[in-house]
C-alpha cells in the first residue's frame, strides 16, 4: 500500500509541474518546445536521416492538431493599431468567441533574434502574467507562430500620461495621486526581482477609472542577490557597470 501512495504523490507531482503555469515545463511550454523541435527537423536535409525522417511522419498528423487547437492570430478581430515599437506594434483586437476588447502586442521575431542583446521578451512575459498587482497591465494569454510572438493585454482606454499631460493643466493633487501609483507599480516589479530601466510618461497607462498602470517591460532586467542588473546572458550588463564606476567617482 505504502508503494502505491508513493507513485500517486509521484505522478500528483508530475501534474503540478505540467499544470504550474510559472514554470518552464508547463504544458503550453512543452508544446511550444516539440513544436520547435518538429519545425527545425522538418526540412528534407535533414530528413534524410531515416530516424528524423520517421520522427516527423509519426508526429506531424498530432502537431496539425494541436496547432489547430491552440490559440491563434485568426481567433481575433483586428480593430486598428495603437502603437508601434523597436520589434513590432501594438493593435487594438476584440476575441471573436468572447467578444471581449484587448490589446495586442506582436513581437516580431526577426527583429528580436538580430537585436537580442536588447529584447527582454521571457522577462516581459514574467511580469505581467505573473504580478499580482492592480498597478501592472495583466498578461491574459501569449501564443506564437513562425514570424511573430503575440502577448494579448489589458486595454487601457485612458490612454498614456503623455495625452493626459497635453490636454490638461496637471495640478498638484492629481500630480501627487499618479506619482504614488507609479511608486505601488515599481515596488510591485522590485519584489518581484525587475528593475523597469524605462520608467517614462509614455509608459504610463490609465485604465478606465482613470488608475494607472505602468506597462511596457521589454527592457526590463532581474537583478541578483546583490540587487545589481543581470543580462539575459548572465552577465552584468552596461548598466550596472556604469552605476558602479559612478558609485566609485562619487566616494
Amino acid at each position: 500500500m505504502m508503494g502505491e501512495e508513493v507513485m500517486i504523490e509521484r505522478l500528483k507531482n508530475l501534474e503540478r509541474i505540467l499544470l504550474n503555469k510559472s514554470t518552464k515545463l508547463q504544458v503550453d511550454g512543452l508544446l511550444d518546445g516539440f513544436q520547435a523541435l518538429f519545425d527545425d527537423c522538418n526540412f528534407p536535409a535533414i530528413r534524410r536521416n531515416k530516424n528524423v525522417d520517421a520522427f516527423i511522419n509519426r508526429y506531424d498528423p498530432y502537431v496539425r492538431d494541436v496547432n489547430k487547437s491552440r490559440m491563434h492570430y485568426d481567433d481575433y478581430e483586428m480593430i486598428k493599431t495603437i502603437g508601434r515599437g523597436a520589434f513590432g506594434e501594438v493593435r487594438l483586437v476584440r476575441n471573436k468567441l468572447t467578444k471581449s476588447v484587448y490589446a495586442m502586442k506582436m513581437l516580431s521575431k526577426f527583429e528580436m533574434i538580430k537585436r537580442s542583446d536588447s529584447a527582454f521578451f521571457w522577462e516581459e512575459r514574467e511580469i505581467m502574467a505573473h504580478a499580482n498587482s492592480d498597478w501592472i497591465v495583466k498578461l491574459h494569454y501569449a501564443f506564437q507562430d513562425p514570424n511573430y510572438l503575440y502577448m494579448i493585454m489589458d486595454y487601457m482606454p485612458g490612454g498614456d500620461l503623455v495625452n493626459l499631460m497635453s490636454n490638461y493643466d496637471i495640478p498638484e493633487k492629481w500630480a501627487k495621486f499618479y506619482c504614488a501609483e507609479v511608486v505601488l507599480a515599481l515596488d510591485a516589479i522590485h519584489s518581484m526581482g525587475f528593475i523597469h530601466r524605462d520608467v517614462k510618461p509614455d509608459n504610463m497607462l490609465l485604465d478606465r477609472e482613470g488608475h494607472l498602470k505602468l506597462a511596457d517591460f521589454g527592457t526590463c532586467m532581474r537583478m541578483d542577490q546583490s540587487n545589481e542588473p543581470y543580462s539575459n546572458a548572465g552577465i552584468p550588463s552596461v548598466g550596472s557597470q556604469i552605476l558602479t564606476i559612478k558609485k566609485t567617482n562619487d566616494s
